[in-house]
């Protein structure tokens, strides 16, 4: 198992070698199946529930996606604004592309 593993590099089974070494109550246990364990039973109980409900499960997108999103809007309106305007064209032919970079 990855978690057993003192030199693994993976961000999620560092994190939780972390927290079992900070919760000393915490005890992982292998089963080989899930027929006749009350939890797992419940859990597969639930996940067939959700598929055939097909009840969607929103996660919210990151801010750091949202921000991509937004500037890269923000970018597209500008060089159509740009390119399609009625000023400025002299200028359009030497710089076409938009950019919140400086030129130079």
């Amino acid at each position: 198992m990855a978690i057993l593993n003192p030199k693994s590099h993976h961000s999620i089974v560092r994190e939780i070698q972390i927290l079992l070494l900070s919760h000393k109550h915490i005890h992982l246990r292998w089963l080989k199946a899930h027929v006749g364990y009350l939890g797992n039973e419940c859990a597969d109980q639930l996940a067939k529930e959700a598929i055939t409900k097909g009840d969607p499960f929103l996660l919210p997108k990151l801010l750091s996606y949202l921000k991509a999103e937004i500037k890269s809007a923000a970018l597209s309106i500008w060089q159509d604004n740009w390119d399609n305007g009625e000023t400025g064209r002299s200028t359009h032919d030497i710089v076409p592309r938009v950019s919140n970079k400086p030129v130079g």
